[in-house]
């Protein structure tokens, strides 16, 4: 039975994956809503979520996917946790669906799985480089900046089995990682043409 992961913490951005979330239900796809800790986290939008397993307790091959929303700005220490870097590698060595969106490429540019391939970031790069990422592994970076300019166009960008996005494109991404995983995704009930 495919079951899906979702991280969540400390002003964690509830919209930017409540379509993804959706969908899972609708077709009846489990979730297990992990943290750093087991306890309550309020996400920025002020919706109080419990954790109901600690980061400890996820063992990456019950879970196909692993998804990680954004947060309110680039200083995010869960991004250094070695137990996360760790599970995010697992996921991409075993090429299981790792779908972040927003700020959340920074978890995985943190634990190095996005060296050589295109992705989306909604943050500034100076930011990022002031958070101790540098310009090499910002490389193939598209940020907000770079990604306002295509709106109209670019809303994800996928390199195998890793997807990330920004906030504007959250119902493609979210229609994206259904189609990654072979799920149904009712892109009408969410405002998208088939």
């Amino acid at each position: 039975m495919m079951k899906i992961a979702v991280l969540i913490y400390d002003n964690f951005c509830n919209f930017e994956f409540c379509i993804a979330l959706e969908m899972f239900a609708m077709e009846n796809v489990p979730i297990t809503v992990f943290g750093e800790h087991k306890q309550l986290y309020r996400s920025e939008e002020g919706l109080l979520c419990q954790a109901e397993r600690s980061l400890e307790e996820l063992c990456v091959d019950e879970y196909d996917a692993l998804l990680l929303t954004g947060f309110q700005n680039e200083h995010f220490p869960l991004a250094d946790n070695p137990l996360l870097q760790s599970i995010i590698r697992q996921f991409d060595a075993k090429k299981k669906v790792l779908a972040a969106i927003s700020a959340g490429p920074i978890m995985l540019i943190k634990a190095g799985v996005l060296k050589d391939r295109h992705f989306m970031c909604a943050c500034p790069k100076e930011g990022l480089l002031e958070e101790g990422i540098t310009m090499d592994e910002m490389e193939l970076m598209m940020d907000w900046n770079d990604c306002i300019k295509e709106y109209d166009t670019l809303k994800f960008i996928r390199s195998d089995h890793i997807l990330t996005s920004v906030a504007y494109g959250y119902r493609e991404w979210a229609m994206e990682i259904g189609n990654m995983l072979h799920l149904k995704t009712y892109p009408k009930s969410f405002g998208l043409t088939e």
